[in-house]
């Protein structure tokens, strides 16, 4: 699976901008995630520093521009995603960064594999049988379109 293209499409999914520098840190995050799951345990003395060297700035800056992130990713219009990834809806509290590196790690584990669906741009599982779902998907699509 195409991990980088996955996050990324979920995260514009959202309407988060690419000019975002927390953008680039989420996406290198969760792909350093994806290589070493305990980087989740502990996030400020392992994933932090790792994203800080990465983009040559320090810890603290990566954690408030994710922050930025998660704000507008929770203050998005994209109800369906919140609940189907967060569980949550936009009313509810919003989660810590950890929170949301942790669900959104969840939701891209468990999406299919990009052979079974060369062309899909997200995929999406049904909150009910937590299987892929080729309605929903066709839904997303079609609201996807509708947005551009």
């Amino acid at each position: 699976m195409n991990y980088e293209k996955t996050i990324k499409d979920i995260l514009d999914s959202f309407g988060v901008h690419r000019s975002y520098t927390g953008y680039n840190y989420v996406t290198h995050g969760l792909l350093l995630i994806m290589e070493d799951k305990d980087r989740l345990d502990c996030i400020t003395k392992l994933l932090y520093p790792d994203i800080a060297f990465l983009f040559h700035t320090s810890w603290n800056c990566v954690e408030k521009n994710i922050r930025t992130v998660v704000n507008s990713i929770w203050e998005s219009h994209n109800t369906e995603l919140l609940k189907l990834i967060f569980n949550k809806s936009a009313k509810d509290k919003k989660p810590t960064n950890k929170e949301f590196f942790k669900y959104m790690y969840d939701y891209i584990i468990g999406l299919p594999d990009d052979s079974l669906m060369p062309d899909c741009r997200i995929c999406i599982k049904c909150p009910i049988s937590n299987q892929y779902c080729e309605t929903l998907e066709l839904f997303c699509r079609k609201l996807l379109d509708a947005m551009k």
